[in-house]
């Protein structure tokens, strides 16, 4: 073989080698390009955060589009487990008596949940139209107070007053209404309150004397909700509860 066509054939050989790399490096760019689309972060589903509020006299699960939420506990007559992140937008709320051998649910209802934001879902009853939300927009007092709001969340107790009760010099007691003539599924508004600890009464605005006594203590920069319910006293007549939730 002569030296000139020994050239070329060096020379094809290593035009080949050359863009065989090329083609390999080309191909691996691809991958790594493709590794990386695959590799993007996952989609984040939307959130809302729901206070689930048991203000019925029934033990109850609580489910969205079917899946019960709470999972390791059922909700007693006025329970609530905190905020817990619900998947936002239009959602299929459903609810259903603890233990119930059937699978049918007590009622089921749409809910829109924006998301990024703050609610309540109270259930005074076992129709959906005992179900009632509020937007939780709050935010702590920064004058040393604590923020205090009552929900009326009594069926058939007509208007109710939440109060805080003391002594005067003569030792009579004296009742201090904080809110008066509250309807039923309304949420008032947030007052300020000096820390302390308070003797709470709620009752019904028709009668005279207060039906249910909680000692509380509110603390300042704290945001705390109190929310009446009906339920069965120890004789099994119908009675006022009381939940104190502490929101923030």
């Amino acid at each position: 073989m002569d030296n000139k066509n020994y050239g070329k054939q060096l020379y094809s050989l290593l035009y080949m080698n050359i863009r065989v790399k090329a083609l390999f490096i080309i191909a691996f760019a691809g991958m790594l390009s493709a590794c990386k689309k695959n590799n993007d972060a996952p989609t984040v589903t939307p959130t809302a955060q729901v206070n689930l509020v048991n203000a019925s006299n029934a033990v109850i699960n609580f489910y969205q589009n079917g899946t019960r939420i709470n999972y390791t506990t059922s909700y007693f007559p006025g329970g609530t487990l905190g905020y817990i992140p619900f998947k936002a937008g239009d959602q299929n709320f459903q609810i259903k008596n603890a233990g119930a051998a059937t699978p049918n649910y007590l009622f089921s209802m749409p809910l829109k949940l924006d998301s990024g934001k703050f609610y309540s879902l109270y259930v005074s009853g076992q129709t959906a139209e005992s179900v009632f939300l509020t937007d939780d927009d709050f935010s702590a007092d920064t004058g040393g107070k604590a923020k205090l709001r009552f929900v009326n969340a009594v069926p058939s107790g007509g208007t109710m007053v939440l109060a805080f009760e003391g002594r005067g010099a003569d030792n009579a007691i004296i009742t201090t209404p904080q809110f008066s003539n509250v309807n039923y599924k309304v949420t008032t508004d947030f007052v300020t309150v000096a820390p302390g600890t308070f003797n709470l009464s709620v009752y019904q605005s028709s009668l005279a004397l207060p039906a249910q006594k909680d000692t509380v203590a509110l603390a300042a920069g704290r945001v705390y909700t109190v929310v009446g319910y009906s339920t069965v006293d120890n004789l099994g007549k119908p009675a006022i509860g009381t939940t104190f939730i502490t929101n923030q």
